[in-house]
C-alpha cells in the first residue's frame, strides 16, 4: 500500500516509520490531516498541489480557501484549474470575486472552469446542486 509523507508529501511505503526523503517520523506526527494539507499548498511540485487542491474540494475545507485563491496565480496551468474547481466545491462567497476576475482570463480553460465555479458557488448559496 502506497501513503505520503504529510510534511513533504513524498510517495512512501505504508510501512515505513519514517519518511526516506525527509526524514520526518511518521508516527510522531500529532497534527490533524487538515492541518497537514494547509501546509501542503507550497509543495514545489505542481502534481502535488494539484492533488492538495483535490484534497481540500473533496472535503469542503472552508480553511483553505485563502490558500487556494494564491493557487489562483499559480505558473501552473493544472495547479489554477485544481484551485478553481475546489473552490467551486467548498462553495465560500468570499472567493467569487477572484474566481470572476478568472473568468475574464486569456486562457479558454481556465475561463470554462472559472464559470463552472462560480455556477457551484452560486448554485450552493440557492441550495440547489448544480446540473
Amino acid at each position: 500500500m502506497i501513503a505520503f509523507c504529510t510534511t513533504c508529501w513524498s510517495e512512501i511505503s505504508a510501512t515505513d516509520l519514517a519518511c526516506p526523503v525527509c526524514g520526518m517520523s511518521v508516527t510522531d506526527d500529532s497534527k490533524s490531516f487538515d492541518q497537514k494539507l494547509l501546509t501542503a499548498f507550497d509543495h514545489p511540485l505542481p502534481d502535488a498541489r494539484v492533488r492538495i487542491c483535490w484534497l481540500a474540494g473533496r472535503r469542503k475545507m472552508r480553511e483553505a480557501v485563502p490558500p487556494l485563491l494564491r493557487l489562483l496565480r499559480d505558473p501552473d496551468l493544472y495547479v489554477r484549474l485544481a484551485a478553481l474547481e475546489a473552490l467551486g466545491e467548498i462553495g465560500d462567497a468570499v472567493a467569487v470575486p477572484p474566481i470572476e476576475s478568472a473568468a475574464r482570463e486569456r486562457s479558454v480553460l481556465i475561463r470554462k472552469a472559472a464559470r463552472r465555479a462560480l455556477l457551484q458557488i452560486r448554485t450552493e448559496s440557492l441550495g440547489k446542486s448544480p446540473g
